[in-house]
């Protein structure tokens, strides 16, 4: 069996490398050595959090690399500036400003557990048992099982204050766009306000995707001057760049000039997917016993990067497609879109892009037509009209996946 039992024999080669702990794009970077990129915004964001009554709001879209940044920022000020410690909350749709603060709290003193205790209680004094020839006096024994939980509800901002405004440490709050209540978003920025008014040491970084500062914040006016908004925008190519060929050199490979600078076409500014394909790439050549990253190398990688996608894209891509009469037609019109330079095209646009790269020739009434046709369904679809007569993908970062299920045959645009 070729690579062993199983593909063990591969799997062991990739494991020894050590190349799932330079390319990681399941899950955030947090490791100072491994972080390459976006050094501005970390030595910024250090120079904030380390200012007297400041904190941090991390925003921007789904996978430009919030999380890492702000997992490698409070790592880098806790080991070489701080002594303080470290939490870290990731929040879901059932959380709320009580939940997410549990732990600090609990570090802080407060005990949330419930107890149960037993107490037993002696009855006596004369109580008569006629036994025929004698009387005796007996004591009754009765047991009362009690439950009580702790009084504390940390409903309040000022009393959590209160607990935490003492303590040394960064708190890390990660997918804060998943907690539901606008009036929980406007307690944690109440709480910020507070640490900073009494200057407290206990720093927060907030995180989540969102469009503008007020989504994750619920529109608090008096957190402005305390919290450092930071919108993150998708990375440049010479960032990108960076993590190809630091992370390749680490693991003494070589990336071909071809492979590095369709990587990052791909990727398009989103760090997961460049962190994906390098992956690909380094445990197809690690499996094989070589160095280098050739043009083949990534074809094979491409196709692996596509099945190891994340489910939702793979989704919307799958079932638009199913639900078209001539699949293969709106494979090239929307790997053409994925190239288009803005966010919102225009169907002009496409047409004069499709007679230009494939000397394709369509009509605008037809092109107009099946890109409206997209835009169509009863579940999210993959296009959408932010106004009339333009076009945009729901997701911004499908036209990354698209370059790589439909770029993987060599298709040049």
């Amino acid at each position: 069996m070729a690579n062993g039992e199983f593909g063990l024999e591969r799997e062991l080669k990739i494991i020894k490398s050590g190349i799932r702990s330079v390319f990681t794009p399941h899950i955030p970077v947090d490791e100072i050595q491994h972080f390459f990129g976006r050094e501005e915004e970390a030595t910024r964001l250090v120079s904030v959090i380390n200012s007297p009554g400041q904190h941090i709001l991390v925003y921007g879209d789904r996978g430009v690399g919030k999380t890492s940044l702000a997992k490698t920022t409070c790592k880098v000020l806790l080991h070489r500036i701080q002594r303080g410690l470290f939490f870290e909350k990731s929040c879901d749709s059932n959380d709320c400003f009580s939940t997410v603060f549990e732990e600090p709290l609990e570090k802080s003193g407060i005990d949330f557990s419930f107890k149960e205790r037993t107490q037993t209680h002696n009855e006596s004094g004369g109580a008569g048992i006629n036994l025929g020839m004698a009387k005796a006096d007996v004591t009754s024994k009765r047991e009362v099982k009690t439950t009580t939980s702790a009084i504390f509800k940390p409903n309040s901002p000022s009393w959590v204050a209160n607990q935490l405004k003492d303590m040394s440490g960064v708190f890390l709050i990660d997918e804060a766009d998943s907690i539901q209540s606008n009036e929980d978003k406007k307690k944690i920025s109440e709480l910020i306000k507070l640490l900073s008014d009494c200057n407290s040491d206990f720093k927060l970084v907030v995180v989540g995707i969102a469009k503008t500062g007020e989504e994750l914040t619920a529109g608090h006016p008096s957190v402005e001057r305390c919290l450092k908004e930071v919108s993150l925008q998708r990375m440049c190519n010479d960032d990108l760049k960076k993590i190809i060929l630091n992370g390749m050199k680490s693991l003494s490979l070589i990336p071909d000039d071809y492979v590095v600078n369709k990587i990052v076409d791909i990727s398009a500014g989103y760090p997961h997917f460049t962190h994906l394909i390098s992956l690909k790439c380094g445990e197809y050549a690690i499996s094989n016993n070589e160095r280098h990253i050739t043009r083949n190398t990534l074809k094979v990688a491409l196709s692996e990067a596509v099945k190891d996608s994340e489910g939702a894209l793979k989704r919307m891509f799958d079932t638009t497609l199913r639900a078209l009469n001539k699949p293969a037609e709106y494979k090239l019109l929307l790997l053409t879109a994925a190239y288009c330079k803005s966010p919102e095209f225009r169907s002009a646009e496409l047409r004069e892009k499709l007679n230009s790269k494939f000397g394709v020739n369509i009509d605008s009434q037809s092109l107009s037509r099946r890109l409206t046709l997209l835009t169509k369904g009863d579940k999210l679809t993959i296009l959408e009209k932010p106004a009339r007569g333009c076009f945009q993908f729901t997701d911004p970062r499908m036209p990354s996946f698209l370059k790589m299920a439909l770029n993987s045959d060599d298709n040049e645009i």
